[in-house]
């Protein structure tokens, strides 16, 4: 099992624009193969936040069953979903990303 993690930091003037934005972007990166569950989490402390004090941080970990279908959809897929977001929010909100493999 794999955690997809993507953190997002969003100006603090278009937070509530970016929350309605964010669950229908959500439910399409679900809808690649292997993707199988996701959880929203507002981050509350984190040093890149810390380092914008004008933001509010969002986290999004979805659970994908293996390396190759986050592959192929790293490939195939985020790309037209990320521009996406920057077509609508510009450069008003950062994003940053991890992959963490369960342990054990």
């Amino acid at each position: 099992m794999i955690i997809y993690e993507v953190n997002c930091l969003v100006d603090n003037d278009i937070v509530d624009e970016f929350r309605a934005w964010l669950k229908p972007h959500v439910d399409a990166v679900l809808k690649a193969e292997g993707f199988l569950s996701a959880e929203m989490l507002k981050l509350t402390e984190d040093d890149r936040l810390t380092a914008r004090p004008y933001s509010t941080g969002f986290s999004v970990r979805y659970r994908v069953s293996g390396q190759s279908a986050l592959d192929h959809y790293l490939l195939n897929l985020a790309p037209a979903l990320r521009q996406e977001g920057i077509d609508t929010f510009g450069h008003q909100f950062t994003a940053y990303r991890r992959v963490l493999q369960e342990d054990g």
